[in-house]
């Protein structure tokens, strides 16, 4: 279903598009905002396909607010409204990458031909790796973004040379940054540092994937901790002793929580198992020292707090699909 979501400040230009929505099947109207800062927030929660933006919204212009949603969207379709044909104004919104310059008043028959039109596209188009990804955080579903971000990866280094891969791999990372709410540039790029992405992991394809996986299980984290405060302890938790070996109750009694509270956190905001997220993260630590260090399988597994390198061999085919001795192989053709 497309979502679509309006721009403008007119009450009565407001009213009239709501109706007209409510007539157009397979769309989800997301609703109106009437000032950049209200439109950020909204795209960043609802992730809309179409918008439709007034030129001028008061003092600001509606134009130069468009070309900052494509820059940070560059996805979203954008058509501009205005009440009179420029000529000027068409030429700014062509140079911002607006989809088309409409004049209003917007006709019930135009509304539902153009948007008919994306809806036949949407369905005509495969989804790539890009879109799985994008899909998977909007849905919660931790382990179907972790393939997604492998997949995307490999996606870059098929189709992009060592030069232009740390471009498309830092422009995806920011544009996810945008789904957590209120998310600004200055918050965006404390995390770009933190997770900086160097020469060396850009050289290899196994390293840059663990690399995604951080920026994705950081944006999870934060929907989260958005939503439970509390939960931030539990994550830390995790994430100090990865090679430990961690329980439900001692995880719970970090974060303030019963045992079956926590648990429907993770299935609500993951559509996993506590002890899933647990495996998934120390198995991604694992890979890292697979990929930089010469342990052999053996001590990575007791290093991770599996008691048997057996027991370990077994739960990295149940989440990574193929034997740890399949991954190394993997790692040596890189190479």
């Amino acid at each position: 279903m497309v979502q679509v979501m309006l721009i403008n400040q007119e009450f009565l230009f407001q009213k009239a598009f709501s109706r007209m929505m409510d007539d157009i099947k397979g769309c989800n109207y997301v609703g109106v905002a009437e000032n950049g800062i209200q439109a950020m927030d909204m795209i960043s929660q609802f992730h809309p396909g179409i918008i439709f933006a007034d030129a001028m919204l008061g003092l600001e212009n509606g134009i130069a607010l468009c070309k900052k949603i494509k820059e940070k969207f560059p996805k979203t379709i954008v058509y501009i409204l205005s009440n009179y044909c420029d000529f000027k104004l068409m030429k700014e919104s062509m140079y911002a990458g607006i989809e088309d310059f409409l004049l209003k008043p917007l006709s019930r028959l135009k509304l539902a031909s153009l948007l008919m039109e994306r809806q036949e596209e949407k369905i005509t188009q495969k989804e790539g790796p890009e879109e799985e990804l994008f899909a998977a955080v909007d849905h919660r579903d931790y382990k179907g973004a972790c393939v997604a971000s492998d997949q995307f990866v490999n996606h870059i280094f098929s189709v992009t040379d060592e030069s232009n891969r740390k471009k498309e791999l830092e422009s995806i990372a920011s544009r996810l940054f945008y789904l957590i709410p209120m998310m600004d540039q200055a918050q965006k790029n404390h995390y770009l540092q933190k997770y900086e992405l160097t020469s060396k992991v850009l050289s290899k394809k196994s390293l840059c994937q663990l690399w995604m996986m951080q920026i994705v299980n950081e944006i999870f984290r934060q929907l989260c901790v958005m939503k439970y405060t509390h939960m931030n302890r539990a994550f830390q938790y995790i994430e100090n002793n990865l090679k430990e070996e961690i329980s439900l109750t001692e995880l719970s009694e970090q974060a303030g929580i019963s045992n079956g509270y926590l648990s429907r956190i993770f299935k609500k905001y993951y559509h996993i198992s506590v002890v899933d997220y647990i495996h998934l993260r120390k198995l991604n630590l694992a890979k890292y020292y697979m990929i930089a260090s010469e342990m052999n399988i053996s001590d990575i597994s007791f290093m991770m707090g599996y008691s048997e390198a057996g027991y370990f061999c077994k739960i990295f085919k149940k989440y990574e699909g193929m034997t740890p001795s399949a991954y190394l192989n993997l790692i040596a053709k890189e190479k």
